[in-house]
């Protein structure tokens, strides 16, 4: 469980930049979000506590004054400590630019945590954004220079230089994964075996082995959740969010979305925008 203020944004993908989401939680001991797979660019930064933030097999065990980047395409796992819950605040982003700003701050996939003793004026550039109820043209500006802000804090940090703590990673499961990713809308088992030059049966176990999925577990978590959060940060169509996550018909999407978040794709982007 979780207490979080939240707010979610629909952004075109032809900006330079803009907000998808921001929010603040304060979690109960051992809360878990993910696996979760999102089109966007996410930055949370950890006000108290500690925990665990897992991105696909790589796991970095992470505390108050730290931060960490989630980037597109990518399947993260975030877990809080049982003893030292954590309490953070986020900011998602998507836009032409956004690459390049986080380059600019030294922040990547490869480089994904840092450090900030700027924690009040992090809090504070979340809160000031929670306070705007509709991103009219104004309030849009207001929360970029918000966002801007947040940047500048982390950029007067430092990347933080901390062993990962799986030392082994298995690098068929790391090409699998990056396959995945860079063919999501039409992968399968077979296929992800095929690209890796390795057996169906053989695949599987190094997954289990890794990750705790299958190879067809992780390829749905990641098509369902990545489907979910285009629902809610993009106005493409149910038809393209279906398509782009590799689903061939819409209404086996609409099944098991349902499925999945007892509701349907339809009425769960309306809930989104009526917050």
């Amino acid at each position: 469980m979780e207490r979080a203020i939240a707010r979610d944004y629909t952004v075109s993908s032809q900006v330079e930049i803009g907000l998808t989401s921001v929010g603040r939680s304060d979690t109960m001991p051992g809360h878990k979000y993910g696996p979760a797979v999102r089109p966007y660019y996410l930055i949370h930064y950890i006000l108290s506590g500690s925990g665990i933030f897992k991105v696909d097999n790589v796991t970095y065990h992470l505390h108050a004054g730290q931060g960490f980047l989630i980037v597109p395409n990518c399947q993260t796992t975030y877990i809080a400590d049982k003893e030292t819950p954590w309490s953070y605040v986020w900011l998602g982003f998507t836009g032409k630019s956004a690459a390049t700003w986080l380059d600019q701050i030294n922040l990547s996939e490869t480089r994904p945590v840092f450090n900030s003793d700027n924690s009040y004026e992090l809090a504070n550039c979340v809160n000031e954004i929670l306070t705007l109820d509709k991103l009219s043209m104004e309030n849009n500006l207001r929360a970029l220079s918000c966002f801007f802000r947040f940047l500048s804090y982390i950029a007067a940090g430092t990347v933080a230089n901390i062993q990962q703590a799986n030392s082994e990673k298995n690098q068929y499961v790391t090409q699998a994964i990056q396959y995945i990713s860079h063919h999501l809308s039409k992968v399968t088992v077979e296929s992800l075996a095929q690209a890796v030059n390795l057996n169906r049966s053989y695949l599987t176990s190094l997954f289990k082995q890794d990750l705790d999925l299958t190879p067809s577990e992780y390829i749905q978590n990641f098509r369902i959740t990545k489907a979910r959060h285009l629902l809610e940060s993009s106005d493409i169509s149910i038809d393209q969010v279906a398509e782009q996550c590799g689903y061939q018909r819409t209404n086996s999407f609409t099944r098991v979305f349902k499925r999945t978040y007892g509701i349907s794709p339809r009425h769960y982007r309306q809930q989104v925008k009526i917050k």
